[in-house]
């Protein structure tokens, strides 16, 4: 399936001016890239999810709260397009108005998984598409091993976060050793065959990932915070002073991406029905919104005057 792109790809040699700076510096015959969309981001930090294509809904739905919160933080998602972990980590991104980079084993006008034409899209004016490889190359093995490469390369960091043995995902985590780079495992129940490869990594010494604090934590603070549109975590209102406890710990669960209260409640880990009251005191003065199907979000600068 050819990909409709708003822009023609450009290519990027590894002399040129918004070259990924991970390539140049961890490999040492950097390609020239096929890109479309934006690569100035020079200094942010540049965190890789990756995973499995099978993944399971609880994974995936990790994943996605993962991603959108380190893009919150100022991260930029690093991933490779495919099903599964990968797709979600992307959505995650975007979803939080963050800056996601797809690394793609196809050329750019291929659309590859077909199903992800329109993520691709999104991807490409919000963040932005690589390749290797030109024009409408198509999928093979060896390309999505060389894919992973990049992605590695590229990252400052990068999270397995469902992977059973014979994942892709762990050719990415043995490329990020070999160049340097953090390596973290969302642990897995011992019985799940899809987390095996990942406990076999938390075995050889990588980190534990539960959160997107555990990721900032290891890669350390001295990072830009995000350029682009603010989340508006934080509203400066004079009824935050006078919440309660559990209103404000709510509070602090809340962003700018709608969150179901069931989410809030495995966040803040207090019972649904203390999420709900505190969820409607919220609304009444101002500091959040029901965006309807259960979601809730905090409400606009307009709105908390």
């Amino acid at each position: 399936m050819r990909l409709q792109l708003a822009e023609p790809p450009r290519l990027l040699t590894p002399d040129a001016e918004g070259y990924p700076p991970g390539l140049r510096a961890a490999l040492s015959s950097p390609p020239t890239l096929e890109v479309v969309g934006h690569l100035a981001t020079v200094g942010r930090l540049h965190v890789a999810l990756v995973g499995t294509r099978r993944a399971d809904r609880e994974a995936e739905h990790f994943t996605e709260e993962l991603a959108a919160e380190l893009a919150e933080a100022g991260a930029v998602i690093v991933s490779g397009g495919a099903r599964g972990i990968d797709s979600a980590a992307h959505r995650g991104a975007l979803a939080a108005g963050g800056i996601t980079w797809a690394v793609l084993a196809t050329g750019l006008e291929r659309a590859y998984p077909p199903e992800n034409a329109s993520l691709f899209g999104r991807i490409a004016a919000e963040g932005a598409l690589l390749s290797e490889v030109y024009e409408l190359a198509p999928p093979m093995k060896a390309r999505f091993h060389s894919r992973n490469r990049l992605v590695a390369a590229i990252a400052d960091v990068v999270v397995v976060v469902q992977a059973p043995e014979r994942s892709g995902a762990l050719s990415t985590a043995a490329f990020a050793m070999r160049y340097d780079k953090q390596v973290m495992v969302v642990p897995s129940a011992p019985w799940d065959p899809l987390g095996e490869g990942g406990l076999s990594l938390l075995a050889r010494g990588s980190k534990i990932c539960t959160n997107a604090a555990d990721v900032l934590s290891l890669a350390g603070s001295g990072r830009p915070t995000r350029t682009r549109k603010d989340p508006g975590r934080r509203p400066k209102n004079d009824g935050i002073s006078r919440l309660d406890d559990v209103q404000k710990v709510v509070f602090e669960a809340l962003s700018s991406r709608p969150r179901h209260v069931d989410e809030l409640v495995r966040k803040t880990r207090l019972p649904l029905e203390d999420v709900q009251h505190a969820l409607l005191g919220l609304i009444l003065i101002g500091l959040a919104e029901e965006k309807g199907a259960g979601r809730y979000t905090l409400a606009p600068p307009r709105s908390r005057n």
